[in-house]
């Protein structure tokens, strides 16, 4: 697994895509294995390792939306997180490979994202993500632990290492602020559909991350691999889903 170190600018809270907007709802879960409600949905307590990245374009262009530009240099982002008290789903935890895409920028010009692949646990909330989002999910299991400045993301599935990130956070103070992601998914019909993400958080650069992706050749995780780590961070905060919209 290669090291790979960061330059003093390398990234911004903007550079983390994935999370959330206050509401003041608690609700309280039966049984995990109970059919979820739509949409909306906000997690208020996540922490995550966020790796942007960029992948073999020969490899991307066979698992890319068809009819969907990719953004320049085939990036993305590795986002790894776990959730704890939320509206509207039950504690989870979450391992996803992304693709930014041209055409669909959330404010101040962020790219949207495209699920590739990602797992999810319990599998309620990867039941309800595909059905409602109609995201790519499998179940399986994401731990976060962080030991000072160092921060571990592992992803599994039926036991098995399929993903991990570890990162070195920088000895500078975070940043905490707002933003709005966009994400893209593709109705069973065919169309295109919009997802927003607005979330606030404390965002916290690496200076250095390295990525290893263990899954089988054949999984989809595994024909991602393998990526150039560009940038990093750790985030702090709350994050939302909105319903989806038909994309323009």
């Amino acid at each position: 697994m290669e090291v790979v170190k960061f330059g003093q600018n390398a990234c911004t809270l903007r550079c983390f895509v994935a999370v959330g907007l206050l509401q003041a709802s608690i609700v309280s879960w039966r049984a995990a294995a109970e059919e979820l409600p739509p949409p909306p949905y906000f997690i208020s307590d996540s922490e995550a390792v966020v790796v942007g990245i960029s992948y073999d374009e020969s490899r991307i262009k066979t698992m890319a939306p068809a009819g969907l530009p990719m953004a320049p240099g085939a990036t993305g982002q590795i986002v790894m997180y776990t959730s704890g008290e939320n509206y509207g789903l039950p504690p989870y935890s979450s391992s996803f490979m992304g693709l930014d895409i041209d055409g669909y920028d959330g404010p101040g010009g962020s790219k949207a994202r495209w699920m590739l692949t990602g797992l999810y646990s319990p599998a309620s909330v990867s039941d309800a993500l595909a059905r409602y989002f109609d995201y790519p999910t499998r179940e399986g299991v994401t731990r976060i632990q962080r030991d000072g400045q160092r921060v571990t993301a592992v992803g599994t599935m039926d036991g098995r290492e399929m993903i991990r990130a570890e990162i070195m956070l920088k000895a500078e103070p975070c940043q905490r602020g707002p933003g709005l992601i966009h994400e893209l998914t593709r109705k069973s019909s065919g169309s295109i559909q919009l997802i927003k993400i607005p979330y606030v958080a404390d965002w916290c650069a690496a200076e250095s991350a390295k990525v290893e992706i263990t899954a089988p050749k054949g999984d989809p995780f595994g024909q991602l691999n393998p990526v150039t780590v560009l940038w990093a961070g750790y985030f702090h905060g709350g994050f939302g889903w909105s319903p989806p919209t038909n994309a323009r």
